[in-house]
């Protein structure tokens, strides 16, 4: 999932000035190197996640550019058959003890689903919606890139 710039900004910031901050005053004595220090890790820290974010990109393009539809098509399924199931639970069952006058004999055992099921769906639903976001940005982004290289060479 890709995060805003600012977020990241803000996170690199956080642990340089947090955790990190407090190793390098406990082992580095000199203030100007320990400054130094954590301007660099900042530096790194940041360039690492936005090179995180190009590689996420990198893999939602790979997959919109594939020839096979299935790879192509995955996440809009996966929306799709939960959407499905959210309507049938939320919206047909009562609609139908609704019509029926009487509550159907449906009984679902969410209990017996994995105890990780809900955190997994929370994330493949944030994943879903986070590599659609990076797929509208980069195809904003990446034609310009390309002109842009192109223009260079």
């Amino acid at each position: 999932m890709a995060l805003p710039l600012a977020l990241v900004g803000q996170l690199a910031a956080g642990l340089v000035n947090g955790p990190v901050a407090r190793l390098l005053e406990a082992h580095v004595s000199d203030q100007e190197l320990r400054r130094k220090l954590a301007a660099e890790l900042e530096q790194q820290v940041m360039a690492h996640l936005a090179r995180s974010t190009e590689l996420g990109a990198g893999i939602v393009m790979a997959e919109i550019k594939s020839e096979h539809w299935l790879t192509r098509s995955w996440r809009p399924l996966l929306m799709l058959m939960l959407m499905g199931f959210l309507l049938i639970v939320g919206l047909l069952l009562p609609l139908a003890e609704l019509v029926a006058g009487a509550p159907l004999k449906f009984e679902p055992r969410w209990q017996l689903l994995p105890p990780g099921f809900w955190e997994f769906l929370g994330i493949g639903v944030g994943g879903y919606i986070g590599g659609r976001s990076l797929e509208k940005v980069a195809g904003l982004v990446f034609p310009a890139v390309t002109a842009a290289r192109a223009g260079r060479r």
